[in-house]
């Protein structure tokens, strides 16, 4: 029994297709994301001369990002560098919580957080781990 080769190359383009539509599904909703990330960032900034108490760590953060579902970045300004081990984490924990508030509930949590600087990575942090790992940036 043999089947007809342009009703099997059918049912494989058709399949691609679905294929292809899924994949575009499931990366439309980090484009929201990473938009909403963007313009709450820009609104953070915004507040930060005005209310540094809750806003101050928007000044050192140039961008923040879903690089894919499993991990985040941050990029960070080149000032942050020259400031102490607890404020990176301080500015790096709120730059990540802003992350918490745009994605839903549904969503898994990121695998890893990378700190960049100037297309460098200069802090690390995977869910298996307490701390950020930092590197001495001279």
């Amino acid at each position: 029994m043999h089947k007809n080769p342009f009703i099997i190359l059918l049912i494989l383009s058709f399949s691609l297709i679905l294929n292809i539509g899924n994949a575009n599904a499931k990366q439309q909703p980090l484009r929201n994301i990473n938009h909403q990330l963007a313009e709450d960032l820009g609104d953070h900034q915004s507040y930060a001369d005005s209310d540094p108490g809750n806003y101050d760590y928007a000044k050192y953060i140039q961008r923040i990002y879903y690089l894919d579902r499993k991990t985040i970045i941050i990029q960070v300004k080149p000032g942050f560098q020259k400031m102490t081990k607890s404020d990176k984490t301080s500015i790096s924990n709120q730059a990540f919580a802003l992350t918490r508030s745009v994605q839903s509930n549904d969503c898994n949590h990121p695998e890893t957080i990378k700190v960049k600087c100037n297309k460098k990575v200069i802090g690390l942090k995977k869910t298996t781990q307490k701390n950020y790992q930092w590197k001495y940036t001279g």
